[in-house]
């Protein structure tokens, strides 16, 4: 009878090399070798993007197994050898832990997953959790990387909104040099691909977003709606360098999962994830930089929003706001450094806009000229003709250069975990489904001698 097993992966990359995913794709491609047969596609997990001592895009990575039973302790023996061998632990950063689960995923492991989106957990949260549903774990350090571990193993991306990224992996040889894909080649995909896949470049300023610039193993990421289209889009990128291996994981990038626990503004704590609904409380302050701030208040309190100018459209509505505006801010809350609190912008939903109006000065009434102060209470007098009045200024309605919109930065300045503008105008995209024929077709599109 075959057994549910689930292994969860965090904290194997560093600053200086190393990635998360390249360890799970030696684990997944490893289990297939020894004929070991995967349930799903390995998981790809992005957690809260707040968290300060997170390396790179904070995600956590999972596989998901139906086995004997009797093949529990070769499966974990193979995932702790090459989590060790994969894991720079000369890195005081990296705190990397694999934890398993034998059996259904309970509800305690499907919270804990969902908190780990929007909150920060502890260490000592996590071996609660451990030892509440029975998962054992191998960590190497404090275990920090447990937390992720077992966010991934209960994120259900089976059950709720998911994209996929198929990653192409670098050989040894060519880790720390520039990667060769051909510009021109990606631009071509994108226009091909563009309903079916999101974040692939930045063509307001023409960067590629596909490649990542640091010494991981990465060659290339393509994100999108169906592993099938993105296996179609990935062959139209010319590669001018060896690829080592292939692999499409299922990920809860692109989907805002992060953004979806609405809050007040008084129960604000650091580094959340967080939605609030509110008034805009005072006019925006541009800083220098283009960077705008401004207040919001709900019936709890009063808190503070930023727009950084790297966000460009956001920052230029952000900065349009008066007080009396309804928005619905989405972001991750800052810690500054007087302890004081701000809501870093990912997302802008402008709700309501109120109506804005100046003062006039009254017009004479003999000959139409817009007449000037004489000083305070001292009524007004006509610049043409000198006559003098004490009508009351006029209140003139302002033309507004807003509406209410969502507003969401460009490309090069979203999160992993934002939801691309395609996904919004056809949600459908996000629930891809794949039967067993389909799985077998794409496990040998993705076994290690794949080339491009």
């Amino acid at each position: 009878m075959l057994t549910e097993f689930h292994i969860g992966i965090d904290d194997t990359d560093s600053p200086l090399g190393g990635c998360t995913t390249y360890t799970t794709t030696l684990v997944f491609q490893e289990l297939l070798s020894i004929g070991i047969k995967p349930a799903d596609f390995p998981w790809l997990v992005r957690l809260n993007p707040n968290i300060p001592w997170k390396t790179r895009g904070n995600g956590a990575t999972s596989i998901h197994l139906a086995i004997e039973e009797g093949q529990i302790p070769l499966v974990e023996k193979v995932a702790i050898r090459i989590v060790e061998e994969t894991t720079d632990k000369t890195e005081r950063r990296t705190d990397p832990a694999v934890a398993f689960l034998k059996g259904p995923v309970a509800y305690h492991l499907r919270d804990f997953s969902n908190r780990a989106l929007h909150d920060v957990l502890s260490v000592k949260d996590a071996n609660h959790v451990s030892k509440a549903t029975g998962a054992n774990f191998h960590a190497t350090k404090s275990a920090r990387g447990l937390i992720g571990a077992l966010a991934a193993i209960g994120a259900k991306l089976d059950q709720v909104r998911h994209t996929f990224e198929v990653i192409v992996y670098r050989t040894k040889d060519n880790l720390g040099t520039k990667r060769a894909v051909d510009k021109e080649s990606v631009f071509d995909m994108d226009t091909k691909y563009n309903d079916s896949t999101f974040q692939n470049l930045d063509r307001e300023n023409g960067r590629v977003l596909i490649c990542p610039h640091g010494p991981d193993p990465v060659l290339l990421g393509i994100r999108g709606f169906d592993p099938f289209t993105l296996l179609k889009a990935l062959r139209e990128v010319k590669v001018r360098e060896p690829v080592e291996r292939v692999m499409i994981f299922r990920t809860n990038q692109g989907t805002n999962a992060h953004l979806t626990r609405p809050r007040k503004i008084s129960e604000l704590e650091p580094f959340q994830s967080a939605v609030l609904t509110a008034r805009v409380d005072s006019l925006p302050r541009v800083l220098k930089g283009g960077h705008v701030i401004f207040r919001i208040r709900d019936e709890t309190g009063v808190g503070v929003c930023a727009a950084y100018a790297p966000t460009g459209p956001m920052m230029r509505a952000a900065r349009e706001l008066i007080p009396g505006d309804e928005v619905r801010a989405y972001g991750g809350v800052r810690l500054n450094r007087d302890s004081s609190l701000t809501l870093n912008l990912e997302r802008l939903d402008i709700l309501r806009i109120v109506e804005a109006f100046r003062e006039e000065n009254p017009r004479c009434p003999s000959c139409g000229t817009c007449c000037e102060s004489m000083g305070r209470d001292q009524g007004f007098r006509c610049e043409k003709c000198g006559l003098r009045t004490r009508a009351p200024k006029s209140r003139v309605r302002i033309s507004r250069d807003l509406e209410p919109s969502v507003e969401i930065p460009p490309p090069r300045s979203r999160r992993h975990l934002t939801r691309p503008q395609t996904a919004s105008q056809n949600p459908d995209l996000m629930f891809a489904r794949e039967d067993a024929f389909s799985f077998e077709r794409l496990l040998k599109a993705i076994q290690p001698a794949s080339t491009l």
